[in-house]
């Protein structure tokens, strides 16, 4: 009952509010402790406090008006989850080093419209997100395919997502590789050698049974597509989804409802991977950290030990592979891979140093040099 108290509360907020709100400037201040004289990554977390804050100043009326149904922390945290959906632009009024402290101050102009309908919103966590190139594989080659490929590729360079050319690897055995799902490693190790940060797989099917309405035979065709978003670096899969949809024609006429079907599925991918990437940035992310030549066991357990003190943010490390030196670890942190490899080239094992050997948004590649 209070969930639906709340959810009804949010909608009124959304439908009634929104004409007020979408012209609202808003001041707030952000600010963060500078960490070893570190500026860039308190400005930035500074930045990010004040977007919050700000919306925090926009909605608190209509929250604090409901705080007899359920904590006001927990429904403001809900809020400012999403809190980039909110704010439809903003620019930074002053900044400064005060001390140990990096103030920032920033006017945004805030709107309660959903996510998907605000692309500045959008551009604004496309840009926190470095705008991750997309590379679309389909698993079938059919007319239906090329179809659906087609819509989805329209779709997604309208909302600002920039696609990498699968045609340029379709005649090797990388994309065939591509098209199977389930080799997770082997599609992070090909996405970041043609440059694509995120992967999205998808499976067309159609199928037409005929049926009779007073002795006149009809069709009755249905497509059905499925997609699934992986993360180029990672190998992690983001979200999954399919839609579909039926209707009478000819038999076999699949190029209408294809078109229809594929532009709903990227909608509905790109609401999902937004709604991810929104609570990612205003929580906690996970980085992959690769490090190599860590000669002994004993110098991957101080390394772990030293990710724990030395980068900001830190969370949790969880391994998923060590051989020969190498390991692979998943860095759940309050930041970002920048902020990770920049604290990372600051740790030495055993009078070693590292060196930091590719960034890319979500992972880092590094080795302990000998």
């Amino acid at each position: 009952m209070k969930r639906a108290v709340i959810f009804l509360a949010l909608v009124f907020f959304a439908v009634s509010i929104t004409p007020v709100y979408a012209q609202q400037k808003i001041r707030a201040k952000g600010m963060s402790t500078i960490s070893k004289n570190f500026i860039d990554i308190a400005r930035s977390k500074a930045l990010s406090e004040a977007q919050r804050n700000a919306v925090e100043k926009a909605v608190g009326v209509m929250i604090t008006s409901a705080t007899n149904v359920e904590n006001y922390q927990v429904k403001m945290d809900r809020i400012l989850s999403e809190s980039q959906g909110f704010i439809s632009s903003y620019k930074i009024i002053s900044e400064k080093r005060t001390g140990d402290n990096y103030e920032v101050e920033i006017e945004a102009e805030i709107s309660a419209g959903k996510l998907r309908d605000q692309m500045t919103a959008i551009n604004l966590i496309m840009v926190r997100k470095s705008k991750p190139r997309v590379m679309l594989i389909f698993t079938g080659t059919t007319s239906r395919d090329a179809v659906a490929e087609a819509a989805m590729s329209k779709y997604f360079i309208a909302q600002g997502f920039r696609l990498v050319d699968a045609q340029t690897i379709k005649k090797n055995k990388d994309y065939e590789r591509l098209q199977d799902a389930a080799e997770q490693k082997a599609l992070s190790g090909i996405a970041h050698r043609y440059g694509a940060e995120i992967i999205i797989v998808n499976t067309v099917e159609a199928v037409s049974n005929p049926f009779k309405i007073n002795d006149v035979e009809m069709n009755h065709n249905k497509v059905v597509i499925s997609g699934k978003i992986i993360n180029g670096d990672t190998g992690g899969i983001i979200t999954t989804d399919a839609e579909q949809k039926a209707a009478p024609g000819m038999k076999g006429d699949f190029k209408a409802l294809t078109d229809e079907v594929a532009r709903k599925l990227a909608r509905t991918l790109v609401d999902n991977v937004l709604e991810n990437w929104s609570k990612e940035l205003a929580n906690t992310a996970t980085v992959k950290l690769v490090v190599s030549g860590l000669t002994s066991y004993s110098d991957l357990q101080e390394f772990k030990s030293l990710l724990a003190e030395e980068v900001k943010g830190f969370k949790a490390a969880n391994q998923r592979y060590y051989s020969r030196g190498k390991v692979e670890l998943d860095l759940e942190i309050e930041g970002d891979a920048d902020a990770v490899a920049h604290d990372v080239a600051q740790i030495t094992v055993k009078n070693k140093k590292i060196k930091v050997l590719e960034i890319s948004p979500n992972r880092v590649e590094a080795v302990l040099l000998p």
